[in-house]
């Protein structure tokens, strides 16, 4: 189960992480891309006050709390496995995307 960041998470520092996130249609005959992408948002970054940093590209700003590097990794992990079921389930492509930057602060 992911780690979901509440007020009371106790996490003494947070990254954040600006991700690139590329969905494509599985073939010419399947659509469905934008509601791919809109329900990875709602479902899966917005756990992490996801900011939409241009309306019309796919790059967010990420905000997630951690106490260790491996609870990190395992957040991002999540935050992969999670995108990748939700554009399977929907019938589209997701192409991991790459963390594009990661800023460590202490909160």
């Amino acid at each position: 189960m992911p780690f979901l960041p509440t007020a009371s998470s106790g996490a003494s520092w947070h990254d954040f992480v600006n991700l690139w996130l590329r969905v494509e249609n599985n073939n010419k005959f399947v659509r469905g891309r934008t509601k791919a992408r809109e329900e990875i948002e709602e479902s899966v970054l917005r756990r992490y006050q996801m900011q939409k940093l241009s309306p019309d590209r796919s790059e967010y700003l990420l905000t997630i709390p951690y106490e260790t590097d491996k609870e990190l990794d395992d957040i991002i992990s999540d935050i992969l496995r999670d995108a990748d079921n939700t554009a399977d389930y929907l019938d589209v492509h997701f192409v991991n995307p790459v963390p594009v930057d990661c800023e460590d602060n202490n909160m």
